[in-house]
């Protein structure tokens, strides 16, 4: 054997293993995903922007929640069991924010960044969070009921899961702002459905009910809003009956269209877990990251629905 014929091999092997050493850094990294759910329309718009910045990384992920937004149990032992993993990263959306935080704690421990988004924990450990700011969005939703009422009326409240951060600023944004600036609006006791649209659609009939002269509802989430829109229509009342709601899906558009919900908070889901796994793969490489990021909501009404940048928002996929 020359040396010619012994030299390709050898530059063979050289390139399989240059090949092999690109593959492995591209791969550096693993960040899993644990979400608060992932039925809902919007937990698959958040995956599908995470997913897309992942491709873009070339980061190794997953994505995984709980059966439903009732499951906190569920939730904690999906952290565990991707902590024994040993992930280099770790994307969380809370369901409770003292409930998750022995294994944000424990992460920390093993030296695992954690960036929340959507719900953060009651704690300074994670790297950066990665939301809309709620409390503006609660204020934003009591400025669009005032709109549709004027200075007066009775408002209830269907909230989701009462543990989760994103309820609480939700609901504390929108009762301080129709404090402050509607004192004349009458803001009932909020209700928590537990994310679950059937058993927000059932409080929803028996506040209507309860107070014939109920002017709107205003609902925290996407399945809170699902479910009230469901009994307003169901009824018969809507138009007669407001409907101020959040997050968006084929189903609350739907709903827009037919006038049962004249206004949807909507957060950029896509732009969430897009900017939430680039966010934790720059703390990973050494870049400085924002403690809190915020991703602007918008107002979708019937008057803008149909407008490029709205539909960009609720249908980033086309």
């Amino acid at each position: 054997m020359n040396l010619r014929t012994l030299t390709i091999p050898l530059l063979l092997s050289a390139g399989l293993m240059a090949a092999s050493v690109i593959s492995v850094a591209k791969e550096k990294f693993y960040i899993p995903v644990v979400s608060k759910g992932f039925m809902l329309e919007f937990w698959q718009t958040v995956k599908a922007g995470s997913d897309t910045a992942a491709r873009e990384l070339n980061v190794k992920t997953s994505f995984v929640g709980p059966s439903d937004e009732t499951q906190i149990a569920q939730q904690v032992q999906l952290v565990e069991n991707i902590l024994t993993q040993k992930p280099d990263g770790l994307l969380l959306a809370a369901l409770d924010s003292n409930a998750l935080l022995p294994s944000v704690e424990r992460a920390h421990a093993q030296k695992v960044p954690v960036v929340t988004f959507d719900s953060s924990v009651n704690s300074d450990i994670p790297v950066s969070f990665v939301a809309t700011d709620n409390k503006a969005a609660g204020a934003m939703a009591a400025d669009a009921v005032e709109g549709l009422l004027g200075s007066k009326g009775k408002v209830a409240v269907v909230a989701h899961n009462a543990g989760t951060m994103t309820a609480a600023d939700r609901v504390d944004g929108f009762t301080k702002q129709m404090k402050r600036k509607y004192p004349a609006i009458n803001v009932l006791s909020p209700l928590y459905s537990e994310g679950d649209p059937q058993r927000a659609m059932n409080q929803t009939m028996d506040i209507i009910r309860a107070n014939p002269d109920l002017s709107a509802v205003y609902a925290t989430n996407e399945a809170s809003t699902l479910g009230v829109a469901s009994a307003v229509d169901s009824l018969g009342l809507a138009g007669k009956i407001k409907v101020v709601g959040f997050d968006s899906s084929d189903a609350l558009v739907s709903f827009l269209k037919k006038g049962v919900i004249q206004g949807l908070v909507v957060q950029d889901a896509f732009q969430i877990g897009y900017v939430a796994m680039k966010t934790l793969y720059n703390a990973l490489t050494g870049h400085d990251v924002k403690k809190v990021i915020d991703v602007l909501a918008v107002l979708v009404t019937g008057d803008n629905i149909n407008k490029e940048e709205i539909q960009k928002i609720i249908r980033p996929s086309g």
